[in-house]
């Protein structure tokens, strides 16, 4: 089941990372930024989706977290 996730709650530093570090397959091209995100958790992945910047397309990124010692 998917768990929607305030993304206005996050650290700035994090929304900004999560709304512009995206993959538009119909561009085929990175970094172009996301309209009207979700933030979700869905089988314990986070993902970030929404509409491409660029060409409107529905766009989905999985989110993985790297965690520096």
């Amino acid at each position: 089941m998917k768990e929607i996730i305030d993304l206005s709650a996050l650290p700035e530093i994090d929304r900004d990372i999560y709304l512009n570090d995206s993959w538009c397959d119909d561009c085929n091209e990175a970094d172009l930024g996301i309209n009207n995100p979700e933030l979700y958790i869905d089988g314990g992945r986070k993902y970030i989706g929404g509409t491409c910047k660029v060409c409107g397309a529905i766009c989905t990124s999985e989110i993985i977290e790297k965690h520096m010692e």
